[in-house]
């Protein structure tokens, strides 16, 4: 099961093409079967977000060693990165906007409600590592709502 990751904003949000092996960061409108997800957003344009994958299973890396002979854990963790920093300078141009707002769930769980909430800046997507749930092999069992703020004055932290 892959994690789903959508953004909202007042303004429309551009897209980014998804191209295997090519693209670290896509963007594309909300397929059919996810409406339900737009319940959770108070701002009307809504978007979904991919990393290198195509969904938002990318969007993870760790600060363990990687063993210098794995090409493979390499890339990824190499494209991870570059997947979270490419996240977070989407965002960083979204909030020029205004306030964003991000819901984060296992695909087919878009109506769920989120049962933790947060207000960020785009900073907060990035660091020595980076992940929505508690590690790529535990499932974050919660909804996220991300609340994404331009900077830090704008009272940050754990809403619920």
């Amino acid at each position: 099961m892959c994690t789903a990751v959508y953004i909202a904003a007042n303004n429309p949000l551009p897209l980014i093409e998804w191209q295997e092996k090519v693209t670290p960061f896509c963007v594309t409108g909300v397929a059919e079967d996810e409406q339900g997800v737009k319940k959770h957003f108070t701002k009307p344009h809504i978007v979904y977000a991919g990393s290198f994958e195509g969904c938002g299973c990318g969007f993870y890396y760790d600060s363990d060693p990687i063993d210098p002979d794995d090409e493979y854990e390499k890339e990824r963790d190499a494209m991870s990165r570059e997947s979270v920093r490419q996240l977070s300078s989407y965002l960083r141009e979204a909030v020029k906007g205004g306030t964003v707002e991000m819901f984060v769930c296992w695909e087919s769980e878009q109506a769920n409600e989120p049962s933790r909430s947060f207000r960020v800046t785009p900073d907060f997507f990035g660091g020595d590592e980076f992940f929505f749930g508690p590690d790529d092999d535990t499932s974050f069992e919660e909804t996220t709502f991300f609340t994404v703020v331009r900077d830090k004055a704008e009272n940050l932290g754990r809403i619920s």
